[in-house]
């Protein structure tokens, strides 16, 4: 097992030692008496800053793309969407972004405050079952959770696939080779990401 194997107990610190308890942790009806970790600020400030971050970030790509680029393609690119009345376009996909991640906050937040952990995406009651009678949730240990994570993993690809080629195609057609070398790694990151949230779902 790995150092924080909580099945491991000599090998896992005092301090991480409380925090995989309390996760692991439920009430009578299944619901983790932990929400996890907690973020260091409100989740509503977390969101904005880091919308802040990687929007300054992928502004600073760019401006560098295009000035080490091929600035004068690039320029006649830009007129023509210019001419073409294209800015909306280009705006509204910003606009689109910017609103999701409050949409994603919100969803967060819901989640934080009923304590429900991924791969979990809904939870479910027994019609007619007693109250005394636990939550339906999904399996999340051995092969059963591999494969719901995997699942999970599969859907949030599903998701942000018509977002992210909207994206390419819009910029592509500006910075063509940039974006093609920047959806490459995108996929690369998203198999990377698919491979970590198959061993575990925090």
């Amino acid at each position: 097992g790995s150092p924080l194997d909580p099945h491991l107990p000599h090998l896992v610190p005092p301090s991480t030692r409380v925090v995989l308890q309390s996760m692991s942790a439920v009430d009578k009806r299944g619901i983790p008496l932990s929400a996890g970790p907690k973020l260091p600020i409100p989740i509503v400030a977390f969101a904005f800053v880091m919308t802040a971050v990687f929007l300054c970030l992928g502004t600073a790509m760019a401006s560098a793309v295009y000035s080490y680029g091929n600035t004068a393609a690039f320029d006649a690119k830009i007129r023509s969407v210019a001419a073409m009345d294209l800015g909306w376009v280009y705006a509204t996909v910003i606009v689109f972004k910017l609103f999701n991640n409050v949409i994603t906050m919100m969803a967060n937040e819901t989640r934080i405050n009923a304590k429900i952990q991924n791969p979990n995406q809904h939870i479910y009651k027994v019609y007619g079952a007693p109250d005394t009678q636990g939550y339906v949730m999904m399996e999340t240990e051995g092969v059963i959770g591999r494969f719901n994570r995997a699942q999970r993993a599969h859907a949030n690809w599903v998701e942000n696939a018509p977002y992210v080629m909207s994206v390419f195609l819009l910029s592509g057609y500006v910075f063509p080779f940039q974006a093609s070398v920047s959806a490459c790694v995108y996929c690369l990151a998203r198999i990377l990401y698919m491979k970590m949230y198959l061993n575990k779902a925090e």
